[in-house]
C-alpha cells in the first residue's frame, strides 16, 4: 500500500524521524506541522471512499513537501566518509562518530600496523629484538645504538661488540663486518620482526632500533617508528 494511501494511520512511521531530529531541536516544528495537517483534514467529511482517497492524497503531498528538506538533511549524516579517510581508518586505527546537539565530529583512536614475520630472517635477530624490547625503557635515554649492540651480542647475532659510535653508522658496519644485507624496504612498518632500522637525524647521531612484535625497541620501546629519515632496513638471513 503506498504511503499516501495510509493517511493519518502512517503517523507511527514517523516516530524514528522524530527521535533522529530531536537533537536538532526541530521536532516541535515537525509535530506542529503534522497536527496542523490533521486539523485541516478533519474538517473534510469522510463519508465515502472518494473523499477518503482525496484526503489521503492531499495528506501525503503535504507531508512530502514539508519533510523533504528534513529528510535530505538527515541523509547527509549517513553519507560515507571520503575514500582517503576510509583507507586511513582501516590501515591505522578505528574511528567513531561523536554527536551532540551543537556539533558533529569524529573521534579517532590510532593503531599502528601489525608487524609481519619473514621466515628468511635469522632467528638470532628475532631473539635480539625480544631482548631489546625486554630491556628497553619507556622513554629515550639517548643510548639507542648501545642497547642494540648489547642485544645483538647477547643473542649471538654478532660475534664481537660493534665498534662504531653513532647510530647512523650502524648500517654500514653491520653490512661490512657482520654479514647483514640491506632489505628493499622503505616503510619502517613493513620491516619484518628482527630487522634493524637505521635513521639519519638527531643532530647527526641518528637513531637505530629493532622491529619487534609490538612496535620498535632500542633503549626505549614504542609502537610507533622514529620520526627521523629512514636510511635503511638491515637483516641477516638464515
Amino acid at each position: 500500500m503506498p504511503m499516501a494511501a495510509l493517511g493519518p494511520m502512517a503517523l507511527p512511521c514517523f516516530v524514528p524521524l522524530f527521535k533522529a531530529a530531536r537533537p536538532l531541536r526541530i521536532h516541535h516544528a515537525i509535530l506542529a506541522g503534522i497536527f496542523r495537517l490533521f486539523k485541516q483534514h478533519r474538517s473534510t467529511p469522510l463519508h465515502n471512499s472518494r473523499n477518503y482517497h482525496w484526503h489521503a492524497r492531499r495528506f501525503g503531498r503535504g507531508m512530502f513537501r514539508r519533510f523533504l528538506p528534513l529528510l535530505a538533511a538527515l541523509a547527509a549524516f549517513a553519507l560515507p566518509k571520503p575514500a582517503s579517510a576510509q583507507i586511513y581508518f582501516e590501515s591505522f586505527g578505528s574511528g567513531s562518530l561523536a554527536y551532540s546537539p551543537s556539533y558533529v565530529s569524529y573521534t579517532f583512536t590510532p593503531k599502528p600496523p601489525r608487524a609481519r614475520h619473514d621466515s628468511r630472517i635469522d632467528p638470532r635477530l628475532i631473539k635480539a629484538a625480544h631482548i631489546a624490547e625486554t630491556n628497553a625503557f619507556a622513554h629515550s635515554t639517548m643510548r639507542c645504538w648501545r642497547y642494540v649492540k648489547q642485544a645483538l651480542l647477547q643473542a649471538g647475532a654478532v660475534s664481537v661488540y660493534p665498534a662504531t659510535n653513532y647510530a647512523c653508522q650502524a648500517g654500514q658496519e653491520l653490512t661490512s663486518r657482520y654479514g647483514f644485507i640491506r632489505l628493499p624496504i622503505h616503510d619502517p612498518y613493513n620491516a619484518p620482526v628482527g630487522s634493524v632500522l637505521v635513521y639519519d637525524g638527531g643532530g647527526g647521531a641518528g637513531h637505530v632500533e629493532f622491529r619487534t612484535e609490538h612496535g620498535f625497541a632500542s633503549d626505549y620501546r614504542s609502537p610507533w617508528r622514529c620520526k627521523y629519515r629512514l636510511i635503511g632496513v638491515y637483516a641477516k638471513l638464515a
